[in-house]
């Protein structure tokens, strides 16, 4: 039962609340903006979830017991892979004429991609 109780209260914590709240308004604010709906300032918008999420890192990592942190080291080592693999990708759909990716979608999928990997290394050590 605490087992259970410990892994669903690791996404109510705020760095993971602020990482997928970032992430969306990211999302949201980029698709605004680039169909004309709102002005341009709008695309600053995702600044703010962002710096609480730093702000909610740094805050939580000095805290935690080490299991915590191994959690957030895994997690933040997969989100880097697999944000290096999307990037080659990216770059050889870009060579290859078939696809520009922008490059500041990089970083909101990367926040994203450490969102999953971190549940999924919460889920792994529950």
């Amino acid at each position: 039962m605490t087992t259970n109780r410990t892994f669903s209260s690791r996404f109510t914590r705020p760095v993971f609340l602020w990482a997928v709240a970032a992430g969306l308004t990211e999302i949201a604010a980029t698709w605004l903006v680039k169909h004309g709906r709102v002005p341009q300032w709008v695309g600053l918008v995702p600044l703010v979830p962002y710096l609480f999420f730093f702000a909610a890192m740094v805050r939580i990592v000095l805290k935690v017991d080490e299991m915590q942190k191994r959690i957030y080291l895994e997690s933040a080592s997969l989100a880097f892979l697999l944000t290096l693999i999307i990037t080659a990708v990216f770059g050889g759909l870009e060579q290859a004429g078939i696809y520009r990716a922008p490059w500041d979608e990089v970083g909101s999928l990367m926040l994203l991609l450490w969102a999953g990997a971190y549940a999924f290394s919460s889920w792994r050590y529950r």
